[in-house]
């Protein structure tokens, strides 16, 4: 829908309820409108996950957790790599608080507002449920123009207060991930990375990489973190990381599976793509937003004609 006709259409709903069952919109409605469109318009995840009504967030992430342990009965994971990317761990999922969970599908996950100052109530029609369909006109701050802005936001009671309920527009596009339906509009993150890359160009790897990439899967899969982090990593790394720094970050690899799973995700994930080169193809850097991984990228650096990890 465009948004011309979503606007209209907000409009027609204002006239219908204002003849019929509209009621005004409470002080505590419009905060809570403003509240959720004011985190939206921010772009975090876990912002938005605190506006949201935490029988919501919790029932979302009860059915995400059932859906996921059911597929992992059967010795597959490809709802968890559509939610989570392939490097996300069930366990780790679990650990996630039910805000935790939200953030962490909206990476996946698009929702668009504005920045108000503040906004006038315009209708507050009840719903089913318990609900209300909260329809305000916010206006923008000062330098942001004249325009007002109608938007709706669907409310749940949370004790005296309100709370934003789950978006109907994020379970769909929740199950369009869990069914692996394309056409799905790809979060302002995402879109942002795909031009990043398309901007810098990618290319295969270099004979030199897959080398790398192979020998370093093969001594962290043994456990063997010191020479790990004695050969494969850039001697530019080793330089400027403290001696108890970097034994520190042995004595993690050698000591956590873990740890070394999520090395060996990226790795195993580094292998299916193609790195963009910088600084005259002597740096190489892997995308790797969306992974569910703990980091959004993989770099590599080449010295003396032999690639190593340089991060």
């Amino acid at each position: 829908m465009s948004r011309a006709l979503l606007l209209a259409t907000l409009w027609l709903l204002a006239v219908a309820a204002q003849a019929a069952t509209a009621e005004r919109v409470s002080s505590s409605q419009k905060t809570a409108a403003l509240e959720f469109l004011a985190a939206v318009a921010g772009g975090d995840g876990q912002a938005v996950a605190f506006t949201i009504h935490p029988d919501d967030l919790q029932a979302l992430r009860l059915r995400i957790l059932n859906l996921l342990r059911e597929e992992a009965k059967r010795g597959d994971s490809t709802t968890r790599g559509r939610l989570f990317g392939q490097a996300k761990r069930l366990e780790d999922i679990e650990r996630l608080t039910n805000t935790g969970l939200y953030a962490a599908l909206a990476e996946r996950l698009y929702l668009v507002s504005r920045e108000y100052s503040d906004a006038d109530g315009i209708a507050a029609i009840p719903d089913k449920d318990g609900k209300v369909l909260v329809i305000v006109r916010g206006r923008q701050p000062r330098e942001r123009g004249k325009v007002q802005v109608v938007n709706l936001v669907t409310l749940k009671p949370y004790g005296k207060d309100w709370k934003a309920a789950l978006p109907s527009e994020i379970e769909a596009q929740i199950d369009d991930l869990i069914e692996g339906r394309h056409g799905v509009t790809v979060p302002t993150k995402g879109l942002a990375a795909v031009r990043a890359g398309r901007a810098g160009g990618t290319a295969a790897p270099q004979p030199g990489i897959v080398e790398l990439l192979t020998s370093s899967e093969k001594l962290l899969s043994e456990a063997k973190c010191d020479e790990y982090y004695g050969k494969q990593m850039s001697p530019n790394f080793r330089r400027v990381t403290g001696k108890k720094a970097l034994e520190a970050l042995i004595a993690a690899c050698q000591n956590s599976l873990g740890t070394r799973e999520v090395l060996l995700s990226a790795l195993h994930i580094v292998r299916g793509l193609e790195p963009r080169y910088e600084y005259e193809g002597q740096r190489a850097v892997y995308d790797l937003a969306g992974q569910g991984l703990p980091f959004d990228r993989f770099v590599l650096e080449q010295i003396d004609k032999r690639w190593y990890v340089a991060e």
